[in-house]
């Protein structure tokens, strides 16, 4: 089973200096994956590392490799809130609609953690797959909406609506205070 490397910790930690010191000493390969599969890039975009994520995508971090579960460096900026790291995975080509093993997209992630800001980001990058963002369903059948409607959280449904979920029109929701 792999275990975390000193360039885990660091990124994580969003500690800057020592991530350039370890990567220009040439021991570690910048996607070497970690407990749990995850990579480096994994831990800076889930920690909002922004710095930290740029230096390590341009070093070779390869911008959708998957953790155990199927999730993403967009999948760990998702579920911490990060929108600017969110951006620069996105900028780099990142799969807004990368799905985990239990077809868990980002939007769900942000939804179920009630990232709000993060709901036009993703909807906004999804180009011509909007609609399939907005009706993606995860393995237990439900969608980004569903999840926000469960919470009864009415900022994000707000936010999906006005992201372009058709699901998400004021007849169709109904939340019982």
């Amino acid at each position: 089973m792999p275990f975390d490397t000193a360039l885990h910790k660091a990124s994580h930690n969003g500690d800057f200096k020592q991530v350039t010191a370890l990567i220009e000493a040439g021991e570690i390969d910048v996607n070497t994956p970690g407990a749990s599969e995850r990579r480096p890039l994994h831990r800076a975009a889930g920690g909002n590392h922004v710095k930290i994520c740029e230096y390590l995508l341009s070093n070779g971090a390869g911008v959708d490799l998957a953790d155990r579960s199927g999730r993403t460096p967009l999948h760990w900026a998702s579920i911490g809130g990060g929108t600017s790291s969110a951006s620069l995975l996105i900028e780099n080509g990142a799969n807004v609609l990368a799905e985990t093993g239990s077809k868990a997209t980002p939007l769900h992630f942000s939804v179920e953690k009630g990232n709000i800001d993060m709901v036009p980001l993703l909807a906004n990058n999804a180009g011509n797959k909007k609609l399939e963002l907005f009706r993606a369903q995860r393995d237990d059948g439900k969608t980004a909406l569903n999840i926000a409607k469960e919470g009864k959280n009415k900022g994000i449904i707000k936010a999906l609506k006005e992201a372009g979920d058709p699901s998400a029109t004021s007849s169709a929701i109904c939340i019982i205070s």
